[in-house]
């Protein structure tokens, strides 16, 4: 039998250079999925996707009477209500998508005085004023007007955060938006988003707020302000960041500047159990602007409206009778406040920040401190108990 050793060799070079074709093949195919997974969160693009949004969660008190609708909810979770009394949600129907919550307690409203507002204000001789905004869910839309409750990457939200951007800058406040997708919308956009908002905070804003949108009823955003339609706005905070207390102390006071020139404006302020990156500084706010069902133009008629709150709140608002931070909470303070003597409340809260700073560095220097001081009393006695050793041992010999 004679082999054909040429065909053979032939048949062999086919066959590896197959496994190479296929290889290379793999490698290419592997190579292009890495490199569409990296890209992916930064490409601003959007495609549209609907269903994203659960049926709300209608909120009553214990008594069963009607108090606000959330599209998730948890046990513990707190509401101040528009006349400052605040409730805990303590029981939950999943199946109904229905919670009760207990009366808590009357939150004190700060004192509020308001002067006319003239030529001579503090935002006006102030240097800088600095705000820093991104998003978290980059894929809230408006279904009215954008055709999808949720479009995957750039949704309607962002417009939304562009026109209240607009609106802040006509105030002489720069506005830095960072549009950065954190997509998808999962539990670990909050861990995406807290880069940009690390990276915003770097720039030391006077606050620093994260865009949304809600996933409730039209009818619990939608109001009028001068008979025209308009979308209220939610303020949110997370309970689980060490700075809670001073973040809910801001938002109780943008609240209520907020109800004092428009009453309309905002709906309430809810505590959740996330964190939402406001660990980052004690000006941190998520705003909930409107929500899925309500048209994307009714939020844009209330943006300059929280523009001009936000501006009044952090540079026209004066602290009365600060102590150099010694207390804390906000009692008494004054719209258009002109008395330089007085801190504005962006400064007050910077105040404080750098006061809890402060503490936190001798929380961890007293403790470093005694560990030195100790460490060193220990190796004196070991070095003086190991000079006496050899003495001892002289001593037993004679």
């Amino acid at each position: 039998m004679l082999i054909n050793f040429n065909k053979l060799s032939n048949i062999a070079h086919i066959n590896c250079m197959k496994k190479c074709v296929n290889k290379s093949f793999i490698f290419i195919i592997v190579s292009l999925l890495i490199l569409a997974m990296l890209l992916l969160p930064n490409l601003n693009f959007a495609f549209a996707v609907d269903g994203q949004v659960n049926d709300s969660y209608i909120v009553y008190t214990t008594e069963h009477e009607y108090l606000f609708e959330k599209s998730d909810v948890d046990e513990g979770d707190l509401i101040l209500t528009k006349d400052f009394k605040q409730y805990q949600i303590e029981k939950i129907d999943q199946e109904n998508r229905i919670a009760y919550a207990k009366f808590v307690k009357d939150v004190k409203k700060p004192n509020i005085s308001k002067k006319p507002k003239g030529a001579r204000t503090l935002s006006n001789n102030r240097e800088k004023k600095n705000i820093s905004m991104y998003l978290t869910h980059n894929d809230e839309s408006f279904k009215p007007t954008d055709g999808y409750d949720s479009i995957y990457g750039a949704g309607g939200i962002h417009d939304v955060a562009k026109k209240f951007k607009n609106e802040l800058e006509k105030k002489g406040i720069s506005v830095t938006l960072d549009e950065t997708l954190h997509i998808p919308h999962n539990s670990s956009a909050y861990t995406r988003s807290g880069v940009t908002a690390k990276k915003l905070n770097e720039e030391k804003p006077d606050a620093l707020f994260d865009i949304h949108r809600d996933g409730v009823a039209r009818s619990y955003y939608l109001t009028k302000v001068n008979g025209k339609e308009a979308s209220k706005v939610r303020i949110v905070v997370g309970k689980s960041n060490p700075n809670f207390e001073q973040n809910y102390e801001f938002a109780t006071v943008v609240f209520a500047v907020g109800q004092e020139l428009y009453p309309w404006l905002f709906s309430d302020i809810y505590c959740g159990k996330g964190h939402y990156n406001q660990a980052l500084q004690n000006k941190a706010l998520l705003f909930e602007m409107g929500t899925y069902l309500i048209e994307k133009d009714l939020v844009y008629t209330s943006m300059p409206y929280l523009a001009d709150v936000v501006n009044t709140v952090l540079y026209d608002t004066t602290v009365e009778g600060d102590e150099n931070t010694k207390d804390p909470v906000v009692d008494n303070i004054i719209i258009n406040g002109d008395d330089m003597k007085n801190p504005t409340v962006s400064d007050h809260f910077d105040a404080i920040a750098n006061s809890t700073a402060q503490k936190t560095y001798l929380y961890w220097l007293i403790p470093l401190i005694l560990i030195i001081v100790g460490s060193s009393v220990a190796v004196g006695i070991i070095i003086i108990n190991s000079k006496k050793q050899p003495k001892r041992q002289r001593k037993s010999k004679k």
